[in-house]
């Protein structure tokens, strides 16, 4: 399993390391052009120091050099070597190149008053780096009147590069080390930065193991403590909480429901087999017995039906086949299907069908059990004589079916707000056995499956309309919704 803590460890570790070691390499580079330059300057500081001691007299030139002042040109095993030529001729060589007869230092051909830096090998075999000028010695103003012309000459100089060489690596191994050093350094604070950052997050990991469901709020350590990036999470654990509250306090009210329902037949079956196994010879109970255990029967079997279809709806387990769907005939269909409960439906249904298409693309199946159940909830629900128009319209979003109906008694806000929750019965409706708080419940349950939009409102404190819109489904072909 991944950890949030080891990722942005590393990562705050790898771009950070990854900073230092671009910096620290820029400082080496740095440092070791400033040594370089340092040696160079040297060397030149050394080279123009020598050609001070170059004289020009009119008996000639003269090279007044004194090993007492500059002793790193003796003849130690350190020594430095600088060699003199005026022409093609050696003018002067330094003590340190007494043992080296036969070798030259460094000659370049190279503009007049002009030098070169190069890397060489000693001639003692040491590592070194040499500088070549060629410059014209000056004439004294007393003697140049005298003198007019002196031949040029060339000054080598070679030092060796073995301390420069140890500076470096020890400049070098002192950055690593310390680069080394300061990477462990960030590693440890980086850990500890991002455990103490990460403190509120496993506070809150500890009020939600030990936090009631019965509490509306998950608290976090101290109330006195918000966190910009934890208070949205703090918030959406609350909806959640509150959302499951919710299902929780639904489950129980649809379970005691259910007993309800159930336990009302149940009950008539014992009472009717008791009383029969009593009297098992009274007419007027062995008469009815059987019809009355059938219609009981049957009465728990609609209900069973009705708990299954709303438990499909919710968990989107229906098949949805659109085709194209006459709505008039439809709807006609589900008039006949209903007038053997209302023998006066086809009078107080009022149909008003403005809609300016009468084939849509929707599944049968679902449309045909939402219009049931809508109808039969008006008729029912509303006066024996009343009038329930229903109106038809479309529009460029779709088809829109309106159904409004008058009360028998007036409904409250929060009984209306209840009104599609699984088994919820109005009071003036609880005592009759028909009726069982599922339709409404169906209808928005299947309406989502669909896509349809289902809504409902009081027109007045004694007129409901409930409003269904089904949008235009552009594939016509495919028979998916």
């Amino acid at each position: 399993m991944k950890s949030l803590t080891t990722n942005l460890a590393n990562t705050m570790t790898y771009v950070v390391s990854a900073i230092l070691i671009l910096v620290f390499f820029a400082i080496d580079i740095s440092i070791d052009n400033w040594v370089d330059a340092e040696f160079d300057n040297a060397l030149t500081d050394k080279s123009n120091y020598l050609k001070t001691l170059v004289k020009v007299t009119p008996k000639g030139t003269e090279f007044d050099f004194s090993g007492e002042f500059m002793p790193e040109f003796g003849s130690s095993t350190k020594a430095s070597f600088f060699q003199l030529w005026q022409g093609s001729n050696v003018f002067e060589r330094s003590e340190s190149l007494t043992q080296y007869s036969d070798a030259n230092l460094l000659k370049k051909d190279i503009p007049l008053n002009s030098a070169v830096f190069a890397d060489v090998v000693l001639p003692d075999g040491r590592d070194g780096r040499a500088m070549v000028s060629y410059f014209e010695p000056q004439i004294p103003k007393a003697n140049r009147a005298m003198i007019s012309k002196v031949e040029p000459m060339w000054l080598t100089i070679a030092i060796t590069t073995e301390d420069l060489s140890q500076i470096s690596v020890i400049i070098d191994s002192t950055l690593g080390i310390g680069l080394l050093l300061v990477i462990v350094l960030i590693r440890w604070a980086v850990i500890k930065v991002i455990y103490r950052g990460l403190t509120p997050l496993n506070e809150l990991n500890m009020s939600l193991k030990t936090v009631n469901v019965n509490e509306k709020h998950i608290p976090l350590s101290s109330d006195s403590e918000r966190y910009l990036e934890i208070e949205p999470i703090r918030t959406e654990l609350n909806k959640f909480v509150k959302i499951s509250q919710q299902y929780l306090q639904t489950e129980k009210r649809i379970t005691a429901d259910i007993a309800h329902e159930l336990k009302t037949p149940i009950s008539e079956l014992i009472s009717l087999s008791e009383i029969y196994i009593r009297y098992p010879d009274d007419e007027r109970i062995g008469g009815s017995y059987k019809q009355d255990v059938l219609s009981i029967s049957l009465r728990m079997k609609t209900i069973v039906n009705n708990l299954l279809l709303l438990q499909q709806a919710s968990s989107e387990s229906i098949n949805l086949h659109c085709q194209p769907i006459n709505i008039n005939d439809l709807m006609s269909r589900v008039i006949d299907e209903l007038a053997f409960k209302y023998s006066a439906i086809h009078a107080r249904l009022m149909i008003d069908n403005r809609a300016a298409d009468k084939n849509y693309l929707i599944d049968e199946f679902s449309l045909h059990l939402i219009l049931t159940n809508l109808f039969d909830n008006a008729l029912y629900y509303s006066p024996a004589k009343s009038m329930i128009p229903i109106r038809l319209t479309s529009d460029s979003q779709g088809l829109v079916i309106s159904i409004e109906n008058q009360l028998l008694t007036c409904i409250n806000a929060n009984d209306l707000e209840r009104l599609t929750l699984p088994l919820f019965q109005a009071e003036q409706s609880r005592s009759n056995s028909d009726r069982h708080g599922l339709g409404l419940a169906i209808v928005e349950n299947v309406a989502k499956l669909n896509g349809f939009t289902f809504s409902f409102e009081l027109v007045s404190t004694d007129k409901i309309m409930f409003t269904l819109h089904i949008p235009v489904k552009a594939d016509r072909e495919t028979g998916l919704c």
